[in-house]
C-alpha cells in the first residue's frame, strides 16, 4: 500500500481512473495515460509505453510523450536489455537515481538501438534519471513497461513517484485489457459483417480481397498453386509475390505440398516485411496461397488469423468456381473437336475463329502413368491438366484440346498474320515449356506427336492420324525424344501399321547373309552400309565417318555386295536394300522398347 504525498496526486490519480475507464478505444486509453502521468509526477520530461509482442517476445514502444515515436517503434527490445527490459524480466517497478545509473542499465542496449534512440530523443543524451513500472495483468504476467525520464537533471525522482507511476501502471493495465476485449469484440462483429456481405453479394475476387486487406489494414495477395499472381491490393503485395516466385519459391512449395502455413522474411525497397503464407484449399487439395504481407515487426493477431480463416474459405469457393468454369469451357472445346474428328463441321464453323484461321495442325500427347498406381496417377493428371490449361491461357493462337483417359489431342489454329513456319516453331515452343512445367511442379511425363499442317478444317483427320502415328514411332524407342513431328520420320511411317513377323522376313530376305556374317566374324559390315547411305553412297565420307582409311571401306562394300550378290549400279536393288537397313533399325527399336519395359 502506498502514500498519496499531495492534493494533486491524490486528484491525479482520480482524473486518470475516469480517463481510463471513459473510453475502450486503446489509442486514446495510452494517449490520456500517458499524458496524466506527465502532468501528475514533477520532474517527468518524456515518458514511453512498451508493450509485448508476445509473438516475437519483444517489447515494443505504443505510445511515448518527448520522444519521435516512429524512431522508438524500430526499438525491439528482448525481456532483459536496458532498463525497459529489466523491469519487465523482474515484474517489479525501478528507480534509476543517476545519470550513471541509467548508462549502466543501458549498455546491453543493441547498437542500432543507440541510433535509433539518439534519433528519437533528437541528440544523443541518455536521461539523468527514470523510474519504471511494469505494468500486470491479472494472471501476473507482465504485458508492458511504463518508463518516465528526466533529461535537465534538476529533479531527482523520489520513491513516491514510483509508487505513484507503479499505481498508474496498476490502473492501466486493466484499462487496456478491458479496452482489447472491447476492440476485439467489435472488430470480430465488423469482420464477420464484412465478409458475409461480401459473400452474400456474390463479390469478385477483387471485392473480396479489398474487404480482407481493409479488415486487416494490411496488404494482401493472392497466387495460384502454380504461383501466378492473380491480384493483389497493393504494390507491396505485388512486389512480394514477385520475390517469393523467384527467389524463395521453396517456401510456397511447402504451402502447397504440405497444405501448411508458413511465414517468410522478404527485403523490399530497404525494409523488411514479413509475408504470411496460407492455403487456400478444397477437399481437392491446394488451389492457391493466400499472403498476407505487413512490416516484420508488426504481428497477426488471433482476430487477424479469424478473419484469414473466414476469407480463406470464400477464396477457396471463388477458386474453385473459376477453376471448374476453365474446366467446362475446355471440354466443349473438346467436344468441337471430337465433332471435327467425326466429320462434323457445322458447330465448328460458328465459331468465329473458324473464319479467321489459315492453317491448323493437329497434336497428340500422351501421358505416362506407369510408374504409380491408378489413383496417384488420376491425382497428377488432374495436375497436369491444370498445367495444361494454364500454359494454354498464356498461348497466343487458338487451340481446341479433347482429353480421354492418357491422351489429349490437340487442334492448333493459325492466323493470317503468322507463317507455316512461325506456326510450327511455336507449337514447338508450346510443348517445350509444357514440358518444362510438368518437371518443375513433379506432374507426369509424356511424350507428343506433332501432324502435318493443312489448309482446310476438312483434312483434319490427316494430320490427326499422323499425329497418333508419331506417338506410336516413339513408343518403339528404347530413349525416345519427348518431342517429333510427322515429318521427320522419313520412311518410319510405312513400317508403323505393318507385321513385324513379315517385316523380319524381308529384313532376313535382304539382309540375313550380312547380319550373319557380322555374327560369325565380329564385324560391323551392316552399320558400314547404313553409313555408306546416310553419306549418300559416298565412300571417302563413309570412310571419314567410319575413321578408317577409304581401301578399308572399298573392302568392306565389295565383301557385303558378294555376300548379298547385288549390283550397286541398280537404284531399285539400292533402294529395296536401303529401305532394309531402316525396317531393321525399326524392329531393333521394337525389341529394345519390349525389353525395357519388360
Amino acid at each position: 500500500m502506498f502514500k498519496i504525498n499531495s492534493e494533486k496526486q491524490l486528484m491525479s490519480l482520480v482524473n486518470a481512473a475516469q480517463v481510463l475507464t471513459s473510453t475502450l478505444d486503446i489509442n486514446q486509453v495510452l494517449e490520456k495515460l500517458m499524458s496524466e502521468v506527465l502532468h501528475v509526477i514533477e520532474g517527468a520530461d518524456a515518458g514511453v509505453l512498451f508493450m509485448l509482442n508476445t509473438e516475437t517476445n519483444r517489447l515494443v514502444a505504443k505510445h511515448a510523450i518527448g520522444y519521435d515515436l516512429a524512431y522508438l517503434k524500430k526499438i525491439h527490445l528482448a525481456s532483459n536489455e536496458g532498463m525497459t527490459g529489466k523491469v519487465f524480466s523482474q515484474k517489479q517497478a525501478f528507480r534509476f537515481h543517476s545519470s550513471s545509473d541509467v548508462t549502466e542499465s543501458m549498455a546491453d542496449l543493441f547498437p542500432q538501438y543507440e541510433e535509433n534512440y539518439t534519433k528519437a530523443v533528437g541528440n544523443f543524451s541518455y536521461p539523468k534519471s527514470a523510474v519504471c513500472a511494469p505494468l500486470l495483468d491479472k494472471s501476473n504476467s507482465c504485458i508492458g513497461v511504463l518508463t518516465i525520464v528526466n533529461f535537465s537533471g534538476d529533479t531527482q525522482f523520489e520513491n513516491s513517484d514510483l509508487t505513484m507511476l507503479q499505481a498508474f501502471a496498476n490502473q492501466s493495465s486493466i484499462a487496456i485489457e478491458n479496452a482489447k476485449l472491447f476492440t476485439q469484440n467489435e472488430r470480430s462483429k465488423r469482420i464477420y459483417n464484412a465478409l458475409t456481405q461480401v459473400s452474400l453479394t456474390r463479390g469478385r475476387l477483387s471485392d473480396m480481397i479489398d474487404t480482407l486487406a481493409s479488415l486487416l489494414g494490411q496488404s494482401v495477395a493472392i497466387m495460384t498453386d502454380f504461383y501466378d499472381l492473380l491480384i493483389a491490393s497493393s504494390p507491396t503485395a505485388k512486389f512480394a509475390t514477385d520475390i517469393l516466385k523467384e527467389q524463395k519459391s521453396i517456401h510456397l512449395d511447402k504451402v502447397v505440398q504440405q497444405c501448411v502455413r508458413h511465414q517468410v522474411y522478404i527485403p523490399i525497397k530497404n525494409e523488411t516485411y514479413v509475408s504470411y503464407l496460407f492455403p487456400i484449399h478444397t477437399e481437392r487439395g491446394v488451389i492457391g496461397v493466400l499472403l498476407i504481407v505487413m512490416n516484420q515487426h508488426l504481428q497477426m493477431d488471433p482476430l487477424d488469423l479469424f478473419a484469414v480463416e473466414q476469407a480463406s474459405a470464400l477464396f477457396a469457393l471463388q477458386l474453385a468456381e473459376e477453376e471448374k468454369e476453365l474446366e467446362n469451357s475446355f471440354k466443349y472445346d473438346g467436344y468441337l473437336l471430337q465433332q471435327l474428328l467425326s466429320s462434323n463441321f457445322n458447330s465448328f464453323y460458328k465459331r468465329q475463329e473458324a473464319h479467321q484461321t489459315s492453317h491448323y495442325l493437329c497434336a497428340t500427347l500422351q501421358l505416362d502413368g506407369s510408374t504409380y498406381h491408378v489413383a496417384q496417377t488420376k491425382k497428377m493428371q488432374h495436375q497436369f491438366s491444370k498445367l495444361l490449361y494454364r500454359l494454354t491461357r498464356l498461348f497466343s493462337l487458338p487451340v481446341f484440346i479433347s482429353e480421354h483417359d492418357l491422351h489429349y489431342h490437340f487442334l492448333f489454329m493459325n492466323n493470317l498474320r503468322v507463317s507455316v513456319e512461325q506456326f510450327k516453331e511455336r507449337i514447338q515452343d508450346f510443348f517445350v515449356l509444357l514440358e518444362k512445367d510438368s518437371t518443375k511442379y513433379n506432374s507426369l511425363s509424356f511424350i507428343v506427336g506433332l501432324g502435318r499442317h493443312f489448309d482446310t478444317i476438312e483434312n483434319i483427320f490427316s494430320s490427326y492420324r499422323d499425329s497418333t502415328k508419331c506417338i506410336d514411332y516413339l513408343q518403339t524407342l528404347e530413349q525416345a525424344p519427348f518431342i517429333i513431328s510427322y515429318d521427320k520420320l522419313g520412311p518410319y511411317t510405312l513400317f508403323l501399321n505393318n507385321d513385324p513377323q513379315e517385316m523380319a522376313e524381308y529384313v532376313g530376305l535382304k539382309l540375313g547373309p550380312i547380319i550373319e556374317y557380322d555374327n560369325q566374324h565380329k564385324t560391323d559390315l551392316l552399320y558400314t552400309l547404313k553409313l555408306f547411305f546416310e553419306h549418300n553412297q559416298n565412300r571417302k565420307k563413309t570412310a571419314e565417318a567410319c575413321f578408317v582409311h577409304l581401301n578399308t571401306i572399298k573392302y568392306r562394300l565389295q565383301t557385303i555386295f558378294s555376300l548379298i550378290e547385288i549390283d550397286e549400279q541398280n537404284g531399285k536393288t539400292m533402294f529395296e536394300l536401303n529401305l532394309a537397313i531402316y525396317m531393321f533399325s525399326y524392329l531393333q527399336n521394337i525389341k529394345l522398347a519390349k525389353t525395357d519395359k519388360g
